[in-house]
């Protein structure tokens, strides 16, 4: 029996924290870039925005194909992969001058190399690796997100201020290659088997598999019986994919134009990014505590608690003047938090439904969802403030998504499936 004193599995979640620290670090330095790129070259917010759609879809189309390579490469091929995909993607927006060109090089190239490398990848693996501790080691995992969030988007603006976009764009890339791909190359594993471990470590191979240690539910079978096409007709896949849908199209929607609002309530290029970043590194603490929590009492209860503390920081966000300083700390403390929730949850609750030898590809399906969301989210925003100098509408419409996607989320309980609940035990 290995004796490990520290379980391999959470060397994977560290490791699952550079990589999105700063995978995500490169998504979400849009929103600085974005200032920069409309302000140099006077495009549209609309177009502008189109971009970011496009990176979104293309990212979860991507989701399909990462998914079965996953299944059948692992992720030790995979995430290196996947970052020089992300590398290249970026070094080419350095040298952009057409609007055509960022959507190539952004919206396709960089969205691809994302996909391999960053939240989708580690959603899919990840779950593996856990059972008792499933959404704890996603927390944890996914709080390197925030970490990007609060660390590499301030450094981008930084940059940018000092030495412009281009050089930004180039010193991103440099991260990611130098950092991304050796530490995947020589520390990243395919899953607890590889290594003659079962998922949390306190078991012999093979023993995990025993219903008596089961502390989650686990009724997959009920719904996956017969493959892909099961995995189509269940009731419970169609909701989680709402949820995912319109959660996304709130979140991103938040995300992309929050900097921008900011601006033009009159604030500065570096408070909107601070507080974009402060955002993040709360989000990182949401992340831990939601995911905590999802183990606990449940991930329709953890969700509800986490998308109503989102709720209230766009409100926060809709109400912030010069002189209301005040509310830039409720909107990053309250957005922050809430937003975290969605990172662990959903692939928790993916992974409790739907958990199995295709599960990458059914992942895959549901970040098609989320990520056409997302594209329509930061779209509409962006058209909606074109339309009508102001994004009053558009806030309006991303508290009713939030509200949907809580309401969705209860609709994919294990409770309601056929047969009836099964018991939940809780996390020993």
């Amino acid at each position: 029996m290995n004796k490990r004193h520290v379980y391999y599995g959470w060397v994977i979640v560290a490791i699952s924290v550079v990589n999105m620290a700063i995978t995500l670090g490169a998504w979400y330095s849009f929103s600085v870039f974005f200032v920069a790129l409309i302000k140099e070259f006077h495009w549209s917010r609309a177009a502008t925005s189109g971009v970011f759609s496009v990176f979104l879809m293309i990212h979860c189309v991507s989701g399909i194909l990462i998914g079965a390579l996953l299944d059948r490469l692992g992720p030790r091929r995979v995430l290196p992969l996947g970052s020089a995909i992300l590398a290249l993607g970026l070094l080419a927006c350095s040298r952009v001058n057409e609007l055509w060109q960022l959507y190539l090089t952004y919206g396709v190239t960089a969205a691809v190399g994302v996909c391999a490398c960053g939240y989708v990848a580690h959603a899919i693996f990840l779950p593996a690796w856990f059972v008792k501790k499933r959404g704890l080691a996603l927390g944890v995992a996914t709080a390197g997100i925030g970490l990007g969030m609060q660390f590499i988007v301030p450094l981008v603006q930084y940059i940018i201020s000092s030495w412009g976009w281009r050089t930004a764009y180039a010193a991103l890339a440099l991260i990611v290659a130098g950092v991304l791909i050796p530490l995947n190359i020589v520390f990243q594993r395919r899953d607890p088997g590889e290594m003659g471990l079962a998922p949390d470590g306190g078991q012999a191979a093979g023993a995990a598999d025993r219903p008596a240690e089961e502390p989650r539910t686990a009724p997959a079978p009920a719904v996956l019986g017969g493959g892909l096409w099961s995995t189509l007709k269940a009731r419970h896949f169609w909701f989680l994919a709402l949820t995912f849908c319109v959660t996304s199209t709130a979140v991103q929607g938040t995300f992309l134009h929050q900097v921008a609002h900011l601006v033009d309530q009159g604030f500065s290029a570096q408070t909107g990014a601070f507080f974009f970043g402060l955002a993040g590194i709360l989000g990182s603490v949401g992340k831990i505590i939601f995911g905590y929590l999802s183990d606990r009492i449940g991930c329709e209860k953890a969700f509800t608690l986490g998308l109503g503390c989102a709720w209230l920081g766009v409100v926060c966000l809709m109400a912030i003047r010069p002189g209301y300083d005040v509310l830039l700390y409720g909107f990053s403390i309250l957005f922050g938090l809430g937003y975290g929730s969605v990172a662990p949850i959903f692939p928790a609750r993916a992974a409790e439904l739907f958990q199995g030898a295709r599960f990458g590809q059914t992942f895959g399906l549901l970040v098609l969802a989320q990520g056409t969301g997302g594209a329509f989210g930061t779209w509409l925003t962006g058209l909606i403030f074109d339309l009508t100098s102001s994004y009053r509408l558009a806030f309006f419409l991303i508290l009713a998504c939030l509200a949907g996607g809580v309401a969705a989320m209860w609709f994919t309980s294990p409770a309601r499936l056929p047969g009836g609940p099964t018991p939940r035990t809780a996390p020993g």
